[in-house]
């Protein structure tokens, strides 16, 4: 496994201290609710010694776009480096990922909703206030998967293990769509995968991907 750094970037201290992080994470902001759904999903916070620990998430290096946009969005020093390894899928897979380890940031997202450690079936969506649409257009995004199917029908789908992220997508659609979906686990390994075609898909992504959305770049559940 080979890893680099060349195109990494670190804010400086004196960039965190000249932000303003008051409305860090205000949901309420559409690009917030959508980098808060993408943590829930894709994200990663792990606990270490005293107060000390860190949020990470690593995607496929073509969204690198995506997190250089939280980056910009985090008022505190964070970090992202790309490296090359083997994987199942390809030899040479090359990913990037965000590091922040600011205790305050973290003590934040933990308290809106971002478990530490394993949280695949513990996250729920947000009990503060928060754009919806932008929220689960980031839970898709990292999560899921939009476009076309070999035949040429339109889909938008997710996969979860969280019943509770599940039954919200389900609820929220059939106020948009109409259509009604009823969750179930599947049995090879117990994870919900929901799945809107057509009519619906086409209805359904018009409105979480609606025209003048923050712009993250490439989709990376997208197929």
């Amino acid at each position: 496994m080979a890893e680099r750094e060349p195109n990494a970037h670190q804010f400086t201290l004196d960039e965190a201290l000249g932000a303003d992080t008051t409305r860090f994470m205000d949901l309420g902001n559409p690009d917030y609710a959508y980098m808060f759904g993408f943590l829930q999903a894709d994200g990663h916070l792990a606990k270490g010694a005293g107060q000390k620990g860190s949020l990470t998430v690593e995607i496929n290096v073509r969204d690198i776009s995506i997190l250089r946009e939280f980056q910009r969005l985090t008022p505190y020093n964070s970090s992202v480096t790309e490296r090359t390894r083997s994987t199942n899928y390809a030899e040479n897979h090359r990913s990037v990922t965000w590091t922040l380890c600011s205790l305050e940031a973290r003590t934040k997202l933990n308290q809106l909703g971002l478990p530490y450690g394993r949280k695949s079936k513990k996250i729920t969506p947000p009990r503060v206030e928060f754009s919806r649409r932008d929220y689960l257009r980031g839970v898709i995004d990292a999560d899921g998967s939009v476009g076309y199917t070999g035949k040429g029908f339109p889909f938008i789908s997710l996969t979860t293990a969280s019943t509770a992220i599940g039954a919200y997508l389900c609820h929220y659609a059939k106020k948009i769509t109409g259509a009604e979906r009823i969750i179930k686990r599947n049995a090879r390994d117990a994870i919900y995968n929901i799945v809107y075609t057509m009519e619906t898909a086409q209805a359904l992504s018009a409105h979480l991907y609606y025209p003048g959305l923050p712009v993250f770049g490439a989709q990376a559940g997208s197929s």
